[in-house]
């Protein structure tokens, strides 16, 4: 039960520090004109997938594959802590500033969301009918922390996705950079 429970926070957890990391994200990617080319060149650039806050996701990604994580209800616990405290740190640091809202980075924001949610429903889906609560919560903390490494590559794919559904969502919002 400790387990399940254990699972259920490192999930919270990292949704909690995938929106973060997505609000910051999205944010630099309007900074950078919706342009994914220019964000791909500041990634490269800054360092920021190797940056400590993103090793130290990846930190917590190879911990919870381990068996000890598996097996250690405590072990989930100070890897969820730890995304928590990361995902606090980001908000009151203010090391990235609140995403600024306009149409375009609402729909950005609530496609990768709901691409999350799709491909976690599956998968959970899927290993609660192959085994168990307890295994499909795991995989459930793997997926969520998954996506939470990515979440650069998520917001580019989302960009090209809205840029080729331009006459569905409506004209491009334009920013001075372009």
């Amino acid at each position: 039960m400790m387990n399940l429970i254990a699972n259920i926070v490192m999930t919270v957890s990292a949704l909690f520090c995938l929106v973060v990391f997505l609000g910051g994200d999205i944010t630099k990617h309007r900074e950078m004109g919706h342009s994914n080319t220019k964000y791909s060149q500041w990634l490269r650039k800054s360092g920021e997938l190797l940056s400590p806050k993103r090793l130290l996701l990846l930190v917590v990604f190879f911990g919870s594959l381990t068996t000890m994580a598996q097996e250690s209800w405590i072990v989930v616990m100070i890897l969820a802590v730890a995304l928590l405290i990361l995902g606090i740190a980001l908000l009151k640091g203010r090391q990235w500033k609140l995403m600024e809202r306009d149409k375009r980075t609402n729909r950005m924001l609530s496609i990768v969301l709901l691409l999350v949610m799709l491909v976690g429903i599956i998968t959970i889906a899927c290993a609660y009918v192959q085994t168990n609560a307890l295994f499909a919560s795991h995989i459930m903390a793997i997926w969520a922390l998954m996506f939470l490494l990515v979440t650069p590559f998520l917001t580019m794919l989302v960009a090209w996705m809205l840029k080729l559904g331009r006459g569905v969502n409506g004209p491009e919002q334009h920013t001075p950079q372009d």
